[in-house]
């Protein structure tokens, strides 16, 4: 309820005249000023005029009156500068500051239609609780609030990579591929796939001649060949394995990293993930930045498209042997996902680094040429006829329904606050 209290001061959607605090002042408020995200009061450079004299300062505002004392504000030196205390409900005594002067105190008057859409609002089970006013929403409306999401979702992500890159010493090629290795674990081996690319160096996997070589290091920082499989080929991935821990002076790992088969399809087993992921960074010759730089889509995804070395196309895990040889490439979909959740979110990251706002412009651009993602968040706005043309519009979708529908931030997102403006003007 106080967020809804913040969103009518804000927005100056109380009623404006006759306003008496319960001490007697006539108030008028000039301007409600600055809303305060930090600790401390609400409102900042607030200006207001008591009995005529005009006060500049902070404003609290509390649901109930009494959450002044309750939050001990009459003792902290922050709010020594409020000059007014809004509420819903008046306090039971004189609000008082830490140096005992008394605060003005006013309960604030608004519609009561503003009141009854945020309670049908906040009630509501649906997972789009503005789901009402969707259609009613212009084009401007729609794709300015969809712009601005897109920037949120990537900002964020921007963070992720940024503290990627923390771990990786401003080493952007390691961050990369720590990237395209989490983006190849789709979920369940997301984390898992992770913590190989971070046991294993890539200015070594630089240094190998041979996919296989690749394979080797990889699966080994996994924990993966300290099996009983006496496939002969495991078996050569092991000596390999052995030559590379003595050559590079690389460190044993006392756990295995922690992958998952339960419920997979076999083409998404950690085993050809892995091995995909060695077919990557061969392919590359290491040098991830000039593989993925470009901002071509069709160039990106092209040189993704590899597949895993021989041995994987009889196999999907180690030693049991299938049928017909199948090659395991990386499919279509799986290159989309590395290109949306690894490889543009770093080229974001890198641009913002870099300060070049005309780079990070061109890749929010690219994405308007991926088609649109598709999930169970994205049919939820298809079914209210918010249907996204690309993935920039599917991207700020799912930010959407994850960071203010979810968490239930109606008073936040323009769409909430279209329902709460049709309904206060009565449309």
């Amino acid at each position: 309820m106080e967020s809804l209290l913040h969103y009518i001061w804000q927005n100056r959607l109380f009623y404006p005249s006759d306003i008496i605090a319960s001490s007697g002042e006539s108030i008028e408020i000039i301007n409600p000023g600055i809303y305060n995200t930090n600790a401390g009061p609400d409102f900042q450079c607030a200006i207001i005029s008591i009995n005529g004299t005009q006060w500049a300062g902070n404003v609290e505002i509390h649901t109930n009156g009494n959450d002044w004392y309750l939050h001990n504000h009459h003792t902290d030196k922050e709010y020594a500068n409020v000059i007014l205390h809004v509420v819903d409900s008046p306090s039971k005594s004189k609000v008082l500051d830490v140096n005992g002067r008394e605060i003005p105190e006013i309960v604030l008057r608004y519609p009561k239609a503003i009141k009854d859409s945020y309670l049908t609002l906040s009630s509501s089970p649906s997972d789009i609780r503005c789901q009402d006013v969707i259609s009613d929403l212009s084009v401007l409306e729609r794709d300015s609030w969809l712009d601005r999401l897109l920037i949120e979702r990537m900002q964020q992500r921007t963070e992720h990579v940024m503290s990627v890159n923390a771990e990786c010493n401003g080493n952007w090629e390691q961050t990369l591929f720590i990237l395209l290795a989490r983006a190849l674990g789709q979920g369940v081996n997301a984390d898992g796939l992770q913590d190989v690319a971070r046991r294993s160096p890539l200015k070594i996997m630089q240094k190998l001649s041979s996919v296989e070589q690749v394979e080797a290091l990889l699966f080994g920082r996994a924990g993966l060949l300290d099996n009983d499989c006496t496939d002969s080929y495991i078996s050569s991935l092991r000596r390999e394995y052995s030559l590379l821990q003595a050559r590079f002076n690389l460190p044993d790992y006392q756990t295995r990293v922690s992958l998952k088969k339960l419920r997979l399809r076999p083409m998404s087993f950690p085993t050809i993930r892995i091995a995909q992921l060695a077919a990557i960074v061969f392919a590359a010759h290491g040098n991830l930045s000039a593989s993925f730089g470009s901002l071509n889509v069709k160039v990106l995804s092209k040189a993704l498209d590899v597949k895993a070395s021989s041995y994987w196309d009889t196999h999907f895990d180690f030693g049991t042997k299938e049928g017909s040889p199948v090659a395991k490439n990386i499919g279509s979909d799986t290159r989309y996902l590395l290109l949306i959740n690894g490889i543009v979110p770093w080229l974001y990251a890198r641009a913002h680094h870099m300060d070049n706002k005309r780079e990070e412009e061109n890749i929010l651009k690219m994405l308007e040429f991926f088609k649109p993602e598709k999930n169970h968040l994205i049919s939820a706005w298809q079914k209210l006829g918010l249907i996204p043309k690309n993935e920039a519009e599917a991207s700020a979708l799912i930010h959407l329904s994850k960071y203010y529908c979810a968490p239930r931030r109606c008073l936040s997102c323009r769409f909430g606050q279209k329902l709460l403006a049709n309904r206060h003007t009565g449309a």
